[in-house]
């Protein structure tokens, strides 16, 4: 069975150590999707590990 979460980042330059971090911790990232207005966007990472 896998376990998700779903991770919402503000800026883009914070997603690599977003990824590494929920590395580090056995999660591995299974979606990416950015969502917003030109001036705003934000990002979505949904992560997955089994139990």
């Amino acid at each position: 069975m896998k376990e998700w979460t779903c991770v919402q980042v503000g800026h883009h330059k914070s997603i690599g150590e977003v990824i590494e971090s929920h590395q580090r911790e056995g999660w591995s990232l299974h979606t990416y999707q950015a969502q917003g207005t030109p001036t705003m966007v934000n990002h979505y990472l949904l992560f997955e590990r089994e139990r």
